[in-house]
């Protein structure tokens, strides 16, 4: 375990250290300083595997300095237009040679001068806002109003703590996206138990024509709550927004899934007041009846199947939230010994059936690794061949759960491993 000397070794640029440094970097190398000013990220990261020391919001909040960036080019783009058109106005005959195109643009250019300018000056002061006053920012702003009595809120440093605990301790990341236990932190935060819709945008947009045609991808996340609030968060890649969809799917279970400007979707965003009301009382019935079979099914299955914990010790007493509990508490002590789940009658799944489920948890940065045994088909004799898979944390958890209620999980992309004299071996195929 790291002792709090160790942690006081590490070097890293603290706030605002780290954007001054940036900002030297840029004015001295201009394009050049990208490559140190990313290698300075990566570092300051890799000495923080527990999170940044000031939390996630607070995080979030800061970096919204690079609104910056944007704000700077509308100044001075709109400064320009404005420029054009002062000695346009002051040189006449030289507005008059300009060409048809260059002379609309040069009536144009106060309007689109003035408008570039508010825009800058608008973009600057929210950035600067969220950085230098996060307990005004929009991060703020969505935390607070989700609370029972937003009027009564804490602090803004209570608030973003409430929010950094559970990220910490049940976050599972897809690009600058997290989905806790309670709540999902992306450009805003969602408070879990008040969403009642997620959903998926992937689309493709083009624009000009011929060898000028640009292609761009829109990749989001639409979450809307109990008070139709709507909240979008943009990731980078497919896989980000599958993962984090699936994520949700398990996080909230009972809220309605669809893609961005579906029926679904249009049929929850501009629902009025009475269509709302319906639409609250179905998602309290799925969510009670979820919860119903949920227990129902973990108390039937749990009493077949016997744990063994990491220090040899067994049970049967076994439910999905202490299988999580669990596995949180292995990979934060550092636990390299792994637990079993192994079921009294061994589980069918299609052609194969499986006697029993290993965890090996991992680190607290570290995916956790999955090993399913094959039943020999004789109780007593161990399996012949077994499939192992490392997963995401979240992803174990579910497959955890899963099993508890007697579901196999898709061995599909898993590695096939071979029992022989010298233990487990990876195998091409089966003999």
């Amino acid at each position: 375990m790291e002792t709090e000397k160790d942690k006081k070794k590490r070097f890293y640029l603290k706030w605002p250290w780290n954007v001054v440094v940036y900002i030297f970097l840029v004015v001295l190398l201009r394009i050049f300083a990208i490559p140190f000013i990313l290698l300075i990220m990566w570092w300051n990261k890799k000495q923080q595997p527990d999170g940044p020391e000031e939390g996630y919001c607070l995080q979030k909040t800061r970096r919204r300095l690079i609104g910056l960036i944007p704000a700077a080019f509308c100044l001075l783009f709109g400064g320009l237009s404005l420029g054009f058109f002062y000695m346009g106005h002051t040189l006449p005959e030289e507005a008059e040679r300009l060409n048809e195109e260059m002379r609309i643009f040069y009536y144009l250019s106060p309007f689109l001068g003035a408008g570039l300018l508010a825009l800058g000056i608008f973009l600057a002061w929210q950035s600067l806002r969220d950085a230098l006053c996060p307990e005004k920012s929009g991060l703020a702003k969505s935390i607070r109003i989700q609370l029972p009595y937003p009027e009564e809120a804490p602090p803004v440093r209570k608030l973003f703590a409430m929010v950094d605990q559970d990220i910490k301790e049940n976050g599972v990341w897809f690009g600058h996206m997290a989905v806790g236990r309670e709540w999902v932190l992306g450009d805003e935060a969602s408070r879990i138990p008040r969403i009642r819709g997620i959903f998926g945008r992937d689309e493709v947009r083009s624009s000009g024509s011929g060898n000028n045609r640009r292609v761009s991808r829109i990749l989001e996340v639409w979450i809307l709550d109990d008070r139709q609030r709507r909240q979008v968060t943009s990731l980078k890649s497919p896989k980000e927004l599958q993962g984090a969809l699936e994520c949700l799917r398990q996080r909230a279970p009972a809220a309605i899934f669809g893609t961005y400007g579906s029926m679904e979707y249009d049929k929850a965003a501009y629902a009025n007041a009475d269509e709302w009301q319906f639409m609250e009382l179905e998602y309290r019935k799925k969510k009670a009846q979820l919860e119903e079979q949920e227990d129902l099914m973990q108390k039937q299955q749990a009493q077949n199947q016997v744990l063994t914990f990491p220090d040899g010790s067994v049970t049967s007493r076994i439910t999905g939230d202490g299988l999580e509990e669990l596995l949180r508490r292995c990979r934060k002590e550092g636990e390299t010994r792994p637990f079993q789940l192994v079921p009294g009658i061994p589980f069918r799944r299609e052609k194969d059936t499986f006697s029993r489920l290993v965890c090996f948890p991992g680190g607290e940065q570290e995916p956790a690794r999955l090993f399913l045994e094959e039943f020999s088909g004789t109780p007593g004799v161990p399996g012949k061949y077994g499939w192992t898979s490392s997963v995401p944390l979240w992803n174990a958890e579910t497959i955890l759960r899963g099993w508890l209620r007697g579901e196999v999980p898709s061995t599909a992309g898993w590695v096939l491993m071979e029992r022989t004299d010298h233990g487990w071996q990876q195998a091409l195929e089966r003999r």
